[in-house]
């Protein structure tokens, strides 16, 4: 009994001893932490929540300790847009990343507004915002009100209250009602934008209509540039509106003219440093030679141009304005990639334009590489906001799932195995659950010491005797799909002292030594086949016959060395888990009485062995197979 009890203190000596090596080992390889500082740029942003990778990390003012690599930052606080970085941290390093953040811009949507009456102004809110029919984006949630003013006798004025929401277009329609005893014209003309005018006074491009005009005739002439003007008398019926349509027919070759539109009424017009005026603008004749043109209007960016007008040739120009806001440049690294703002196309990139102050989806797409998504919050400024967009080649499916297969295959905590000859990989431990005969319970766990050498631990019962061991395994993967091993177990057991049939107590122990020769053919990622030939020594203290377990036989040991052949199959489940399952038989040598009648029947020891389990895997492999 005192040796067994000297041989179980070595035995947790020895344990003890490879665990240290193994934590040693593992803290030896960790790399010095990086640490990441994070303040406020102001007083808004203090307080906000932090997130890293996802992972709720505290608040603002932070400092955070992170293994070294690319990590996700994230600052958040209700009202304000999300901050989001990428940063990649060395060992040893301290980075600091400054934070500010900008409030959300408020909900908008739009608003379409028509009327029976072309072209009458509109005024939102007391502003005026252009003719109808015309649609107006960008106000925001509640209530506005919408004013269409009337263009004079027989027209009455018209007023509304509408509630814009967010993300939806609400439309108004208008009826301008006509007095009774007056009539109404509407003058369409054979060539777009050609200039109307009524006894003499013009009323618009056409179509334009005029309304409350008394019954009678009335003289309508439609001018176009590079067109001799075209004139009609027409007579307007009370209550009716008429309807006349001019046709152009002679293109005029003596005389040049000068005819400037624009989208936004009220936009002024420069024509060679002269103040014309709101647009249209017609000048007819128009003087020989270059003229400069520029279009401005409060709270757009002006339009300048130059146009030539000759014999022959006029100058027609239509200015679209855009409103002011915020410079923006667009730059990627994919040349013809499509640049995509708030959903609508803009044109390839580089692109350079205004975008509207707030924040905005911008989407840079390129055939052929994954496209590249961001939200963006502008400020009025007047730098110019530089977006530099780096794309990657799209992976498809196939190729996903080639990396994917590449990937398990050089995976070495998926393919690490417990019985194969191959040593568990150095930084990976497993444990192994069982049940099956002889042991209907074991547990085992095995850490990976170098690249040839690994140490295990474990223990099993099948209640009469609970056995103790320490396994080393030496082992050397040969290639890819073959490999072999030695592993050399030493360990003993106790159990339940039993009477003989004179009432006397006799002890059950044993201590034994296995030697097992391991060869194995690795299917990574899928798993191993494995078979080995073994040696046994057991010295078992088990007093009674091998099938009665209630005879007394005899007060000595038991010592046999016998041989042993067996297999296991081993399925990788999962990256983490295993099933197996081993079979083994003796071929050489007695039987173990301590292994037979355990369960009544008179049955020796079977000298056929099982074992069906499940292996979990888990640590940080160095490098790969």
């Amino acid at each position: 009994m005192q040796g067994l009890l000297g041989v179980g203190s070595r035995l947790r000596f020895v344990v003890v001893l490879g665990l240290c090596v193994v934590s040693s080992a593992a803290l030896a390889e960790e790399p010095d932490p990086a640490v990441v500082v994070i303040t406020a740029g102001d007083d808004a942003t203090s307080g906000a929540a932090v997130r890293i990778d996802g992972e709720p990390s505290g608040n603002v003012p932070l400092r955070k300790t992170l293994p070294p690599g690319r990590h996700l930052v994230q600052v958040g606080k209700r009202g304000y847009v999300t901050f989001s970085k990428w940063v990649d941290t060395t060992a040893g390093q301290v980075l600091t990343i400054p934070v500010t953040l900008q409030p959300q811009a408020p909900k908008t949507g739009s608003l379409l507004i028509t009327a029976d009456v072309t072209g009458l102004p509109v005024l939102i809110d007391g502003q005026k915002r252009g003719g109808t029919p015309l649609v107006v984006d960008g106000l925001t949630e509640g209530e506005h009100v919408v004013e269409i003013k009337s263009p004079g006798e027989g027209y009455q004025p018209f007023s509304q209250v509408v509630t814009i929401k967010a993300n939806e277009r609400t439309t108004v329609e208008a009826t301008i009602r006509i007095a009774p005893d007056l009539g109404s014209l509407r003058v369409i003309a054979s060539v777009p934008g050609a200039i109307i005018s009524l006894d003499g006074a013009d009323i618009g491009v056409a179509p334009a209509a005029r309304g409350g005009l008394t019954p009678g005739e009335h003289t309508v002439m439609a001018r176009a540039a590079g067109y001799e003007p075209v004139e009609q008398t027409v007579t307007v019926i009370a209550g009716r509106e008429r309807v006349v349509s001019l046709r152009f027919t002679t293109p005029s070759t003596d005389v040049a003219r000068i005819f400037i539109r624009s989208d936004v009424p009220h936009a002024t017009v420069t024509i060679d440093g002269e103040d014309y005026g709101n647009p249209p603008i017609t000048i007819e004749p128009a003087e020989f030679g270059t003229h400069s043109i520029v279009v401005r209007a409060p709270g757009y960016r002006e339009v300048r141009r130059t146009c030539s007008v000759g014999p022959g040739r006029n100058c027609d120009l239509y200015a679209e304005l855009h409103p002011l806001g915020v410079p923006v440049r667009v730059e990627a690294n994919v040349a013809g990639a499509q640049l995509f703002i708030d959903g609508e196309p803009r044109g390839p990139v580089p692109w350079e334009g205004d975008l509207p102050e707030g924040t905005h989806h911008l989407e840079v797409r390129a055939e052929g590489y994954q496209s590249h998504t961001e939200q963006i919050s502008l400020q009025k400024s007047a730098r110019v906001r530089l977006i530099q967009v780096i794309l990657t080649v799209a992976v498809t499916q196939v190729d996903k799932g080639q990396r994917d297969k590449e990937a398990q295959r050089a995976d070495p905590l998926r393919n690490a195995v417990t019985h194969a000859g191959a040593p568990v990989p150095v930084g990976v431990a497993t444990l192994d659950f069982s049940t099956g005969w002889p042991w209907l319970a074991q547990l085992g766990m095995r850490a990976g010491l170098t690249k040839f050498l690994d140490i295990g631990i474990y223990v099993g019962s099948f209640g009469r005797l609970t056995d103790f061991w320490l396994s080393t395994k030496a082992g050397w993967k040969v290639s890819r799909n073959f490999s072999l091993g030695g592993d050399l177990q030493i360990g003993g057991g106790v159990g339940p002292s039993q009477r003989d049939q004179f009432g006397i107590r006799h002890p059950t122990n044993n201590f034994f030594i296995n030697l097992d020769a391991i060869f194995s053919l690795h299917f990574p990622p899928r798993g191993a086949f494995s078979i080995w030939m073994a040696m046994d020594f057991n010295s078992d203290r088990w007093d009674f016959d091998g099938r009665n377990s209630d005879l007394f036989v005899t007060n000595s040991r038991q010592n046999i060395v016998r041989g042993r052949l067996g297999g296991s199959l081993e399925i990788v489940v999962t990256q983490k888990w295993n099933v197996w399952l081993e079979v083994e038989g003796i071929v050489a040598g007695e039987r173990r009485r301590v292994l037979g009648d355990v369960f009544g029947g008179g049955r020796a020891d079977s000298l056929v062995y099982g074992q069906v389990g499940a292996t979990f895997k888990f640590g940080s492999p160095k490098g790969k197979e």
